[in-house]
């Protein structure tokens, strides 16, 4: 991946991102592809994991990524803010539906993979449940920890990918390789790009730092058992239609 600084992207004219440095953070990886998608031009500004970033934080609120910018219009960090800017600027490549009832769909899926309790979410949630008599670490306050949300994630993760695995057969009965309808949409890229925080692509098409990829591969059992060949079909064929691969890291 070809970082500018992250003054040089602060200052920039034109779109922005900036990505978690090394990690295959999903609500990021599923931007960049979505800009490339679009066919619109970017550049890159790294968040470093762990570090205290001070000119990301101070410029755009947050220690996390991914921040996108275009021009002089504030930075965004949440996902659907992200969506509509890109919808915004390249309409003729839209990742939404037009019809309303599918865009309710669309985007109450997307929200269940990226949003708040979503699958992200949720996952690191799970991860991040600390053992009976600690307490909640950082990292899992980060998220909002609390002892009902992390005692519901792992089962919320599991439904969800039930879910999917039955829209997806439901799509290819009807002779769809997408989520929803016939073309790809944004759910399409949200679940390929977060289906690496629970079955993590190999070195060769995901190349993770040897030292990082263990963090990745640690997957609870009762979710490894429902990651079954539907969904990672599914999550390859969008990685390799839509995606760079090898990933940029």
């Amino acid at each position: 991946m070809d970082y500018h600084s992250i003054d040089d992207t602060i200052a920039a004219d034109g779109l922005r991102l900036v990505l978690v440095r090394g990690m295959p953070s999903p609500w990021g990886q599923a931007a960049k592809a979505m800009m490339e998608y679009k066919g619109l031009a970017y550049i890159v500004g790294p968040q470093e994991p762990g570090g205290a970033n001070p000119e990301l934080v101070e410029w755009s609120g947050t220690n996390s990524g991914p921040v996108v910018a275009w021009n002089d219009e504030p930075p965004l960090n949440r996902w659907n803010d992200i969506l509509f800017l890109l919808e915004r600027l390249a309409p003729e490549r839209p990742l939404l539906p037009e019809d309303p009832a599918a865009r309710i769909v669309a985007m109450g899926l997307a929200h269940e993979i990226c949003g708040e309790l979503g699958l992200g979410w949720n996952y690191r949630l799970t991860m991040a449940r600390p053992a009976e008599g600690q307490a909640p670490s950082p990292f899992a306050l980060k998220y909002g920890y609390n002892e009902a949300d992390g005692e519901a994630a792992e089962r919320r993760v599991i439904s969800l990918l039930n879910h999917l695995t039955a829209m997806i057969e439901a799509q290819r009965a009807a002779g769809s390789r997408y989520l929803m309808g016939d073309t790809v949409s944004a759910v399409d890229f949200y679940w390929a790009a977060f289906s690496n925080l629970l079955a993590i692509m190999p070195p060769e098409r995901c190349p993770l730092h040897p030292k990082v990829r263990p963090r990745f591969e640690t997957v609870p059992d009762p979710i490894r058992a429902v990651m079954n060949p539907t969904l990672l079909e599914q999550r390859d064929y969008i990685m390799d239609t839509y995606f760079r691969i090898p990933m940029e890291l």
